[in-house]
């Protein structure tokens, strides 16, 4: 924890939950205990009730702001009406956009003096399976942001800073803050698989994530329908809700094991982890997921594609498996599910590497880091 005046921050988002949304009111609640001014500015549009409520629940000053996810005109009336609430809100020392929307309009912003400073939390282009069209759209408009009322930028994951200095996003301004946990679930075990409806000796697997074209649900519900199929005591759990569920519902109706799969649209995933065996993790693309960081909080391993911060937060600690994001993955992930499913001891030896992982990068450090770059911007004061 550094020292100091107290500095007026305004956070800025549009995702509306997920592991941006945890992070900022991760910050937003550590900042303002430590005695500063927090104000957050968020957008309601696509918001999950949960989330709203949390918001509602910190004691800083909040308000919506009208944000869109695509891109349009309407951007512009959003950067307009964002730089009308930072100037009536403040004056700030930084303001600070998470992910793409708002991290742009924080940028097009007029925002007064305060130090522009933005968190990609995933850079689009990261997405090796995006087009051609989509990967130049993308990263042109983060080199043309990045050049101009860019003060920093945080990268969440060696990869993500690594993306940013090959493409010359922010030249020198770029700053490695890995995401961590704040939180420890408070829930055992038992009283999470009672809540699941869980048998207390199945092998159980879970997803946790927006059913999103990045989380790639359907590659969970492939890979598990096909280890269940070779491990009949092994249970599937989804934690999520998203513009995918239409899709999933599908999906989980055509595996022929609706009974053995349950999905929670709506939950607070720290009071379900600990039923988990492992948690698996199928994104196409990431910054440093929260889902990461969370599981080894609840002491639960990690099953995972090579996205970026995979490597960061697993590397050789044992604490999970890291599997190919290519045309294998699924097979890869059946792979795993079927060993996790079938070998108590390794389940146990990976569940003992990820509380110890956790104890190595969970916590405040994340905090004391975003906060000792939000002085050096500052000044000294």
């Amino acid at each position: 924890m550094t020292t100091g005046a107290p500095l007026r921050i305004c956070l800025v988002i549009e995702a509306g939950g997920g592991g941006a949304g945890r992070h900022v009111l991760d910050l937003a609640g550590a900042f303002q205990a430590r005695g500063h001014h927090v104000h957050l500015i968020y957008s309601a549009v696509r918001a999950e009730a949960r989330h709203l409520a949390e918001i509602a629940a910190l004691p800083i000053t909040a308000e919506p702001l009208e944000m869109h996810r695509s891109l349009g005109l309407h951007d512009f009336a959003s950067a307009r009406a964002l730089g009308v609430a930072v100037r009536r809100a403040g004056p700030f020392d930084i303001v600070h956009g998470h992910s793409s929307k708002a991290g742009a309009l924080v940028r097009l912003a007029d925002v007064g003096g305060a130090k522009r400073v933005y968190t990609p939390h995933a850079f689009r282009g990261l997405d090796g399976g995006a087009s051609l069209p989509a990967r130049l759209l993308f990263n042109g408009a983060e080199i043309a942001l990045g050049a101009t009322r860019t003060d920093a930028l945080i990268a969440v994951s060696s990869e993500e800073l690594a993306f940013a200095r090959k493409l010359h996003i922010a030249d020198g301004r770029c700053h490695l803050i890995r995401n961590g946990v704040i939180d420890i679930p408070d829930v055992t075990r038992a009283q999470a698989r009672a809540a699941l409806g869980l048998p207390d000796d199945a092998p159980v697997i879970g997803f946790v994530g927006r059913l999103s074209y990045q989380k790639a649900p359907e590659r969970f519900i492939e890979a598990m329908r096909r280890a269940m199929a070779q491990v009949p005591t092994l249970r599937a759990v989804l934690l999520g809700d998203g513009e995918c569920a239409e899709a999933v519902e599908r999906d989980l109706a055509a595996t022929g094991m609706a009974d053995r799969f349950i999905w929670k649209r709506s939950a607070k995933a720290q009071d379900y982890l600990p039923a988990f065996d492992a948690v698996m993790m199928t994104s196409r693309y990431e910054g440093l997921s929260y889902v990461l960081l969370e599981s080894l909080a609840a002491h639960v391993p990690i099953v995972t594609t090579d996205v970026a911060g995979a490597q960061d937060v697993i590397g050789d600690t044992g604490c999970g498996v890291i599997v190919p994001n290519d045309e294998t993955v699924v097979d890869r992930l059946v792979e795993t599910a079927t060993l996790i499913g079938t070998d108590a001891d390794a389940r146990a030896a990976m569940a003992a590497a990820a509380a110890r992982r956790s104890n190595e990068v969970n916590g405040m450090r994340m905090i004391d880091e975003t906060e000792q770059l939000y002085r050096h911007l500052v000044g000294a004061r």
